[in-house]
């Protein structure tokens, strides 16, 4: 893992980008976008009770884990990232997964296509 892959695991983290990020969302799922500046990016994942047992759970974030590894490199550098999954994200396959979070990244002009920047600080 390269140092800009990192994932957020503090409640410290999650919280920052919580309080201080702004949110999209798409379906089921909401993405909270904080920009720190620095030159990585890094992802944290939120799985409530809600979205079913604990089977349920893990595979629903090992999708979102593979989602967002797979795509990633599209995105620029200097943000966190917090996918929170809503009720429906059970069930649900790769590929759905992986367009919700596309768009989501075109939505917030994460997209190193897209020519602004968001203007999360």
């Amino acid at each position: 893992m390269r140092k800009d892959d990192g994932y957020l695991k503090k409640t410290s983290e999650f919280k920052r980008v919580y309080a201080g990020g702004r949110s999209y969302a798409k379906g089921f799922v909401v993405m909270y976008v904080y920009r720190h500046g620095r030159p990585m990016r890094r992802a944290g994942f939120t799985i409530s009770k809600k979205i079913g047992n604990a089977v349920t759970r893990n595979r629903v974030k090992r999708l979102f884990r593979e989602a967002y590894r797979l795509n990633k490199e599209r995105l620029q550098e200097g943000f966190d990232l917090v996918f929170v999954a809503r009720r429906g994200s059970s069930g649900r396959n790769y590929a759905a997964v992986a367009e919700i979070f596309r768009t989501l990244f075109r939505e917030a002009k994460l997209d190193r296509e897209t020519p602004e920047r968001s203007e999360e600080k």
